[in-house]
């Protein structure tokens, strides 16, 4: 599969919703109005994004030319909660180092041994678009044990916020028009790695992590 594809699927999700300005232009002056309007949207969208969602966690990065490059994808699950947070759930340890310097091969090992961790992620929602709703992305960092060196020691990923993190939440319409498909995007890039609260390797945002599905 050639790596542009993705990008095309996220701009098809794009592009299949009208992008509707929840504060609309128009002759009113109140915009007290137009911000509650604005929040009652965004409460609607929200409460039709909670539950439980699958699709695929992609694994890309943008420095690769080689458009006929493969792309790493995996089985994914997550959750959109009530209270403004996702939960990326069973995230294999090792996607988030693959793009770790040559001389931390050894630790990115170890990480990689780890197995699975969850990811949580608070959102904040921007204003100009309800439908879909544009969400910026605040990921907590995770920790977990490794065997490292013959001792057990703690390691800590953080991620790259709002600047580059974000999600989109978006309904569409099923073919026969009986209801609606719930659909989810959301992208991470992560940051720096820790071992035992001591830096140890700084992620460019060439790598990221994107899932992408539905609302089971």
């Amino acid at each position: 599969m050639k790596l542009f594809k993705v990008f095309g699927i996220l701009a098809v999700l794009m592009m299949t919703v009208s992008l509707t300005s929840c504060l609309k232009s128009d002759d009113s002056d109140d915009l007290e109005k137009k911000w509650e309007d604005w929040l009652k949207q965004v409460d609607t969208e929200i409460k039709a994004s909670a539950g439980s969602y699958e699709g695929k966690l992609y694994s890309l990065s943008n420095e690769s030319t080689d458009t006929e490059t493969k792309l790493d994808s995996i089985a994914a699950v997550w959750k959109f909660n009530n209270d403004s947070t996702i939960d990326l759930l069973n995230v294999p340890a090792e996607l988030l180092v693959k793009k770790i310097p040559e001389s931390q091969k050894t630790l990115q090992e170890a990480v990689a041994n780890a197995g699975n961790v969850n990811i949580h992620v608070k959102l904040a929602y921007n204003y100009y678009y309800c439908s879909p709703l544009v969400m910026y992305v605040y990921p907590e960092y995770v920790t977990f044990p490794v065997n490292y060196e013959n001792a057990t020691h703690q390691i800590k990923i953080t991620f790259w916020n709002s600047d580059r993190a974000t999600g989109t939440f978006a309904k569409y319409m099923m073919k026969d028009d009986t209801g609606y498909i719930h659909r989810s995007i959301v992208e991470l890039y992560p940051e720096s790695l820790y071992l035992d609260d001591k830096l140890q390797a700084q992620f460019t945002a060439n790598a990221y992590l994107i899932w992408l599905g539905a609302k089971k």
